[in-house]
């Protein structure tokens, strides 16, 4: 026999409404029975049984009445239904969540629903949908407490059997798993060069995760981030692709001229005027270098150090110049701060003398006075500035050891290197593996320096001649995409014009991550996370312009690109040749990009074992006549047009290969050459057969 209730709604909807009920904190609201109704049908009330409930209990309501005793009342009814009923409900109002603000909170479903309309967009009627959904599958738990991270995982799991991937990405919940939190604190990590195991780079490495997973997740689309996961193509520095731009080149004149803002602001940290003693002007390189590795993924550089420095230390004699430059190299190399509790990963560049391009530049002097002294009047001062460096550095530190920052970079021509200060160039060079060394090169850009070990400052040719003083050339790498070129060649089977249409493919989706990355830059800029890079240095211009920075597309795996198309590789005559037209099919369709757009976009050679170990691994895995080097967990493919180290090629033939290549990298290459005689005379041989003989135009002995 079954008996059935008939609930008049107008009649419940409108019973009791001008009762205040008192809360559990003692604010009052208004008597709610839909909310009855809801939490009795969460428990599995049929529509009828929770509507006659809450018409009971609002016959009996009273003005004031605490809501616990509301709640009693709905579970005895509830519990002559059916006990289990009563039971989920009590549950329920006993449930309380472990919030991402340390807080404890009574669940409350609704907040699950407010929360996916605000960060999803998604449709009110399923955002209640899924919270309901969501509370149900808590009850069959039976917790005290849940936590947040446990409440977005069942509504990810629901948005996504929904079919609602799109919501699911913007609302799961970014972080590590615990085992690998417990792992990065309790057992010291292989980390890269420069960075040291510590608390602060523990945190910085957990940062590093969310910071990932966000790019991948919520800021690149969905084809791009499968792009770098699956290998086709490698977005450098993904940890800060979202906050930051990769490696800036400074001009050490604006902050001598106009002073020093370590934050880019007024009114947060010490502001400093122009340097007015040597001291001084060398502290401010320093924490230029420092201040801006906060707001850069990559290197920092300064051009023309000791050009710049050279009016600081006239009439200083040898020792207090020196003891100057030594200052500089141990604050660079154990400024044990930045980014995690690395040290500022900084290069400087050198030169013997004076370069042609500052000889009739007005030299900004000490107090910031420009009185029209040109930089050609401190020749001697910059030779005497470079000695100072070069002996610091031939010394090494406490314990004999070389420093690892900054790199040297000399730039060199013919004249130059007939310069005295030269011998002890090459010094050092044959005992520490030091300097870098920069060739003038026609067709290379006016201002030549290099950052994070290969990359060019952009070209900026405004900022040229008359207008050197004012414009303060500036800028660098604002991000680098390298392509995987061996798995081009895997998928076209050795079809040529299926190659040069895949490379085309391929180029473009990197030119859109670098664009995406420009509107990120402007946006953080303009919202002030970036504030070192948006002081100004005029009324119109800030000393960042993400539009005239370098936006680089690198390559890996050209051998064995060319091995698997054609079964030749570089060392052979016919490969060589198949890679020239490939790169230079490259260098055009990226020229292309530069002249449609107006943005520097430019061929760059990045050096790294992680990301050519990434790609291989990537490549062995789903390809079977993937062509890769070494073994087990230790593949690779060789970087950009490199030879694998096991081709016991001549240091003549690399250097041909390299002379072919390098004209192609308008971003930046380092080529290294391995030199098995490192005698002062053996260097000055074989870098004048670099300069003289060859296209190469930044390179160093190994």
């Amino acid at each position: 026999m079954h008996f059935w209730v008939i609930v008049d709604m107008s009649t419940l909807s409108s019973m009791n409404t001008d009762i205040q009920v008192r809360k559990v904190g003692g604010m009052l609201e208004p008597f709610s029975p839909d909310k009855i109704i809801t939490s009795c049908m969460n428990v599995g009330a049929s529509f009828v049984q929770a509507s006659s409930i809450a018409s009971e209990v609002a016959a009996s309501a009273y003005d004031g009445m605490p809501t616990k005793e509301i709640r009693t009342a709905v579970y005895e009814k509830l519990s002559s239904l059916d006990p289990s009923m009563a039971e989920q409900y009590m549950y329920r109002l006993h449930m309380s969540v472990k919030t991402s603000k340390t807080t404890l909170e009574p669940f409350d479903a609704r907040k699950i629903a407010a929360s996916l309309t605000r960060e999803t967009d998604l449709d009110q009627v399923y955002a209640v949908l899924i919270a309901r959904e969501v509370e149900k599958e808590l009850a069959k738990m039976h917790l005290k407490h849940v936590t947040a991270p446990l409440i977005r995982e069942i509504v990810s799991v629901k948005l996504l059997e929904r079919g609602f991937e799109s919501a699911r990405a913007r609302y799961t919940r970014l972080g590590m798993p615990v085992y690998d939190v417990k792992r990065l604190l309790e057992h010291s990590q292989k980390i890269n060069h420069g960075v040291l195991y510590n608390p602060e780079t523990v945190h910085k490495l957990m940062a590093d995760q969310i910071s990932r997973e966000y790019t991948l997740l919520n800021v690149l689309p969905n084809e791009l981030a499968d792009a770098h996961m699956g290998g086709k193509l490698h977005i450098h520095d993904l940890d800060y692709f979202s906050t930051r731009p990769m490696g800036f080149c400074h001009d050490l004149r604006f902050f001598l001229k106009c002073g020093l803002k370590p934050s880019g602001l007024d009114d947060s940290t010490a502001v400093s005027g122009p340097a007015k003693n040597p001291e001084v002007a060398f502290l401010h390189a320093i924490r230029v270098l420092a201040a801006s590795q906060t707001n850069c993924s990559g290197g920092q550089g300064l051009g023309y150090f000791n050009v710049y420095l050279a009016p600081y230390i006239r009439g200083l004699p040898y020792q207090r110049v020196k003891q100057l430059a030594q200052m500089f190299v141990y604050e660079l190399s154990q400024m044990y701060a930045s980014r995690g509790g690395q040290m500022v990963y900084s290069s400087i560049d050198l030169y013997p003398g004076i370069p042609v391009l500052l000889s009739d530049v007005p030299a900004v002097q000490p107090n910031g006075v420009v009185d029209g002294t040109t930089y050609s009047a401190f020749e001697d001062e910059s030779l005497i500035l470079l000695e100072a460096v070069i002996d610091v550095c031939a010394k090494g530190d406490y314990q004999g050891r070389g420093f690892n920052f900054p790199k040297l970079n000399i730039l060199l021509t013919k004249e130059a290197f007939k310069k005295p200060v030269m011998e002890r160039v090459l010094s050092l060079a044959a005992r520490r593996r030091t300097p870098y060394f920069m060739a003038d090169r026609t067709y290379l850009q006016h201002v030549l320096s290099y950052h994070s070990c290969s990359y060019l400052m952009p070209d900026v040719k405004e900022n040229l001649g008359d207008f050197m003083l004012d414009n303060y050339p500036r800028g660098g790498c604002m991000q680098a995409v390298t392509l995987n070129l061996p798995q081009i060649a895997y998928e076209v089977n050795g079809n040529d014009d299926q190659l040069f249409e895949l490379l085309d493919f391929w180029i473009k989706r990197a030119r859109d991550i670098l664009l995406l990355k420009i509107n990120l830059m402007e946006n953080n800029l303009q919202s002030g996370l970036l504030s070192f890079m948006a002081q100004k240095i005029s009324e119109r211009e800030r000393y960042l312009e993400p539009g005239k920075q370098n936006h680089a597309i690198s390559f890996v795996g050209l051998n064995e690109m060319v091995k698997a198309h054609t079964d030749c590789d570089l060392s052979d005559e016919h490969g060589l040749d198949f890679a020239t037209a490939f790169i230079q099919k490259m260098q055009e369709t990226v020229k292309q990009l530069s002249d449609s757009s107006g943005l520097n976009f430019v061929m760059a050679a990045a050096t790294s074992n992680s990301f050519s170990h990434r790609m291989a691994s990537i490549d062995r895995a789903n390809h079977p006549k993937a062509v890769v080097h070494g073994a087990g967990e230790n593949v690779f493919y060789t970087n950009s047009f490199r030879l694998p180290d096991t081709s016991g090629i001549s240091l003549d033939d690399s250097l041909r290969v390299e002379s072919v290549f390098s004209p192609f990298m308008n971003g930046g290459v380092l080529s290294s050459f391995r030199l098995d005689d490192r005698t002062p005379d053996a260097l000055s041989f074989n870098i004048m057969k670099v300069i003289a003989n060859t296209s190469v135009q930044y390179f160093t002995f190994v």
